[in-house]
């Protein structure tokens, strides 16, 4: 029985039917098309179909292949009861609500009826769980031979009337602004920020665009936050196919126009735009087609700026694929949690064979339960790889969801749980840590056992223990806090860096955007950081009359001039004269604290260590060195350096007697991410285990 039966509606209602013959091998069902039979009580006539059985290499016969989600097209949590029905082969079948409208639209409402269609929830017998993982390896091919893909979005709303009618307009002149701004500047590159097509009227006048008002932009996100963009099987149906005909009820649009309009406007974040409400749909839509557009490059040649990559053998660069893209995909839906690791058994073949090789790769087996889906891909990951990049995707201990995976075991079966995750690797640069190995020009691979048959599959590696955690300073505690750190760091550091150097570096982890380690002249952007908090902390305890905060946040910068002083943080006398000008003029440094916040290139690199309890938590160790760790660490946890690990992993016993440790979550700690840690005296790897 398929462990998740209840979540495909489709299994029980077809169980026990004979309308299925058993397949010859790579072969599928198709569906042939005969006409529409009257229905009592139904506003329209059931369709007719007919199965034909074909061999998948040798189909001559031109068909389409539906692209749609079960469900509900735009609403998250709808529950389909299957109230539609279609006759196959002389048999009534029950279909879902979108289906239902896919099939109205195609064969009763439009001229594009094919008279041969292929579509999963009707030629996949999903009662049969080896028919439907045998169908799973035959999608490629399904999707590659079709004539074309009909892609379903749902019936057409006003949120769907409004975007086509804005995309109709500015697509076109989109294509023609891109053609200009090359031939203006031919050695240039183009980034999205040079385009703004939402109020700039000399782009609006040159290009005779009508000026939209805000709501009429919102319409776009709404469109393109419908359920479809984020599945992840549309990825393979539509990198392995190019002739889409994507439908919205009668509206047409073009795959190559969307993608263009987010990459290029709405991958800018929409030019600064705030829109209320729809953050995060406009964040997961550039993702989303980043992703695409990503996949869809790496189909013809994977290729990875990370200086690791080039080291690597052909057989370690596709499990490098692998991993990223089982790790980058996890943002995208699946009905089946286990469809995360078989939907990209598609681009794993592919890109190994245009590397002579044959992955091992987990073949679908709806048999399995998730969780061994998900050990399995695991193992064979850490084995091939020999890397734990994987490690930075956990998530923070208050935030992962109880499960029998392990603590070391990302949980990328669910969705939005790997990438909520800030991981420093993702950071731009960030893979030019190399904490484990002397060079980034050095390979060093890490030694990894796992115990799949261990009750907790526990899993052996080298490791070296740094230090323990003594302080840590939670990013939610304020400014003042996190300047005070600086009070019970050493004089001089490691490395020999003063204490409030230490910090700003720490805060960016070590790296700008262009960067690492970050240049001196980044203490310049860190010093209008720092004027911005402490006024706006000042005007916050003004207004509330709170001379605690303000005797506190004195007492820390006299204590800062005393013992550590650092041009970036003012003294109390220049604090004092920067208050006093503030209060001359509050209309003045509001415009300024305005200014400051939209323009710090520092805030904007220290943003990931900010969002709540998905980021990072400031601590120093009993030696006195300062890092970003997991937001769950605390005080007696350990840093360790893991065996051919880029960076530091936090780990915490389970227990005063066990040697055996959880994984918090990756770690930065500052003066030791370039291999300094190698040469420390007494430096030796012991064996952790860690569950």
């Amino acid at each position: 029985m398929d462990p998740l039966a209840a979540i495909n509606p489709y299994v029980s209602l077809k169980g026990g039917s004979q309308v299925y013959q058993k397949l010859p091998e790579r072969s599928a069902r198709f569906l042939r098309y005969k006409g529409v039979e009257s229905s009592v009580g139904s506003s329209h006539g059931l369709l007719v179909f007919e199965f034909e059985i074909h061999d998948v290499a040798e189909i001559k016969i031109e068909y389409s292949a539906l692209s749609y989600t079960w469900g509900h097209p735009v609403i998250d949590d709808f529950k389909d009861d299957l109230s539609y029905a279609v006759v196959c082969n002389g048999q009534r079948m029950p279909i879902g609500l979108n289906l239902n409208g896919a099939l109205q639209h195609v064969y009763v409402e439009s001229d594009i009826a094919p008279s041969l269609f292929w579509i999963d929830a009707l030629c996949i017998n999903q009662s049969d769980l080896d028919e439907r993982a045998k169908q799973v390896s035959l999608m490629t091919s399904i999707y590659s031979n079709a004539a074309n893909v009909v892609v379903w979005l749902g019936k057409d709303d006003d949120d769907a009337r409004d975007a086509h009618s804005l995309l109709s307009e500015y697509g076109p002149a989109l294509k023609t602004i891109l053609s200009d701004l090359i031939s203006e500047n031919p050695m240039g590159a183009i980034g999205a920020g040079m385009i703004n097509l939402y109020d700039d009227p000399k782009i609006h006048e040159r290009y005779h665009l009508t000026p939209r008002p805000m709501e009429a932009w919102k319409t776009v996100v709404r469109f393109l936050s419908r359920r479809w963009f984020s599945r992840i099987w549309i990825v393979q149906e539509m990198v392995f196919n190019n002739s889409h005909l994507i439908c919205c009820g009668h509206l047409h649009f073009d795959w190559g126009d969307l993608d263009r309009f987010v990459s290029l406007v709405f991958g800018a974040q929409w030019h600064g735009l705030n829109f209320h409400g729809v953050q995060r749909e406009t964040s997961r839509i550039a993702r989303v087609f980043t992703f695409h557009r990503e996949i869809r490059i790496s189909a013809t040649e994977y290729m990875n700026d990370d200086p690791h990559f080039s080291l690597l053998s052909p057989e370690g660069k596709l499990y490098d694929f692998a991993q990223s893209y089982l790790l980058s995909s996890a943002f995208l839906e699946a009905t089946d949690p286990r469809d995360r690791v078989f939907a990209l058994s598609a681009f794993v073949n592919a890109y190994g064979a245009k590397q002579g090789l044959r992955p091992i790769w987990l073949r679908a087996d709806y048999t399995l339960q998730t969780t061994e889906v998900m050990l399995r891909t695991a193992q064979v990951l850490l084995w091939k790889t020999r890397s734990l990049d994987m490690f930075s995707y956990v998530s923070d201990l208050s935030c992962r969801a109880d499960s029998e995976l392990p603590s070391w075991m990302p949980h990328f079966h669910l969705s939005g749980a790997v990438a909520s995750v800030e991981s420093l690797l993702d950071l731009h640069q960030g893979r030019k840590y190399h904490a484990g190995s002397l060079s980034t020009a050095v390979q060093t691979l890490s030694d990894v056992y796992l115990h799949m048959d261990s009750p907790r599959h526990k899993l052996e590696t080298q490791g070296y223990l740094l230090d323990t955690v003594e302080q840590v300073v939670l990013f939610d505690s304020g400014f003042i806090s996190t300047m005070e750190i600086c009070l019970s760091l050493p004089l001089r550091y490691a490395n020999g860096e003063t204490p409030v150097e230490v910090l700003w570096r720490t805060l960016i982890a070590g790296r700008t955007d262009t960067a690492f380690p970050a240049p001196p002249e980044t203490a310049n952007d860190f010093a209008l950081f720092v004027r911005a908090g402490l006024i706006g902390i000042s005007l916050e305890a003004l207004e509330s009359s709170n001379r605690d905060a303000l005797l506190r946040l004195i007492t820390v910068l006299s204590e800062i001039e005393t013992r550590c002083p650092h041009p970036s943080i003012p003294t109390v006398a220049e604090f004092n004269g920067i208050l006093s000008a503030v209060l001359a003029d509050l209309n003045g440094c509001l415009e300024m604290l305005t200014e400051l916040h939209a323009t710090s290139t520092y805030r904007t690199m220290m943003s990931p260590t900010h969002w709540g309890q998905k980021g990072k938590a400031l601590v120093r160790t009993h030696k006195g060195f300062l890092g970003l760790a997991p937001f769950s660490t605390q005080i007696g946890d350990e840093v360790w350096l893991l065996k051919g690990a880029r960076l530091f992993h936090m780990l915490r016993k389970t227990d005063g007697t066990s040697n055996e440790r959880i994984l918090l979550g990756e770690g930065y700690i500052h003066g030791f991410m370039e291999g300094e840690a190698l040469r420390l005296d007494g430096m030796n790897y012991t064996p952790v285990t860690i569950r």
